[in-house]
């Protein structure tokens, strides 16, 4: 990829990059931190594994960053690249400076500080939130938008139990794990029994690993990678707050206190969790972390009937 990334950089600007560094990435791409000689000096070059997602994020971070209280990359170009056989799609954005929180050692940060951080974090969060389509749920920029969040969430629940069935033939997960996706499917409209008739932008992978500090480590200053953020029930951005060090921020329990939360928001967690998560081992084509999935399944087959 750094060959191609190379050649991205001086189709672009024109000039050789003088670094080249390794970022980082996740299930669906790899980002690279270029620095060069010419303007903008430095730049992420993000480089995606599947067609069609640099357009999609692009999208993602324009629209919530209209929105957000901290700061999101500015998009420079989309693209694509050819390497071999291989054809990546690609965003050049700006490079934020700052420190991971999800690698962040929060045991060392005073309370008033971390407190303060779990407060911007939030916030920034509900900033999203409040922003609300009045044409409905759906992906951002789509023509087709449903009216209701259930009538737009269940083919997308459905199909996730089919790669569930998937990842089961292929022996990634056992028969406990596949009655349980199979059982709770029946137990949709029992699950998501509120309406959800309001919908809200949601980041789509909203945690600690996405959220960057400032290098003094004193406030939350920027937000990176969303991921099928679309118009959607608030409370599906919920339970990676969770993830990481999120936990020990109490970043859930916060959004609860000043959003509040539906009379059956413990039971769809449980639902988004588990179906959320083995999606992306699906569409990634990764081994499974089976005993977090086991887990997983667990705790949401105690609340079924």
């Amino acid at each position: 990829m750094i060959e191609s990334v190379t050649k991205i950089i001086k189709s672009s600007y024109g000039a050789e990059p003088t670094a080249i560094k390794k970022l980082g990435g996740g299930f669906y791409g790899r980002a690279f931190h270029v620095s060069l000689r010419v303007p903008p000096y430095q730049l992420v070059a993000k480089l995606y594994l599947f067609p069609g997602l640099a357009a999609e994020e692009a999208a993602q971070i324009n629209l919530l960053s209209q929105h957000a209280l901290l700061k999101m990359p500015k998009i420079f170009q989309l693209g694509f690249a050819e390497e071999g056989n291989w054809r990546y799609d690609y965003v050049l954005m700006e490079y934020l400076k700052g420190i991971n929180l999800g690698f962040t050692d929060i045991s060392l940060l005073p309370e008033e500080t971390k407190e303060r951080i779990a407060n911007q974090i939030i916030d920034n969060l509900l900033a999203y939130h409040n922003a609300t389509n009045p044409k409905g749920f759906g992906k951002i920029n789509s023509a087709l938008l449903c009216s209701t969040w259930q009538e737009y969430y269940y083919p997308i629940a459905c199909s996730i139990a089919e790669k569930a069935h998937t990842l089961y033939e292929a022996g990634q997960i056992d028969d406990y794990i596949i009655n349980v996706i199979d059982k709770s499917l029946l137990q949709f409209d029992a699950i998501f029994c509120e309406p959800i008739t309001k919908s809200s932008l949601i980041h789509g992978d909203y945690n600690t690993w996405n959220i960057f500090l400032t290098e003094d480590k004193k406030n939350a200053d920027a937000v990176i990678d969303p991921f099928n953020s679309c118009w959607a029930d608030n409370e599906y951005d919920l339970y990676q707050l969770d993830n990481a060090n999120g936990k020990g921020l109490s970043l859930l329990k916060l959004y609860q206190q000043k959003k509040g939360s539906s009379a059956n928001f413990y039971e769809k967690r449980l639902f988004y969790e588990l179906f959320t998560e083995l999606n992306h081992y699906h569409d990634a084509h990764v081994a499974i972390n089976f005993k977090t999935s086991m887990e997983q399944a667990k705790r949401l087959n105690e609340i079924l009937l």
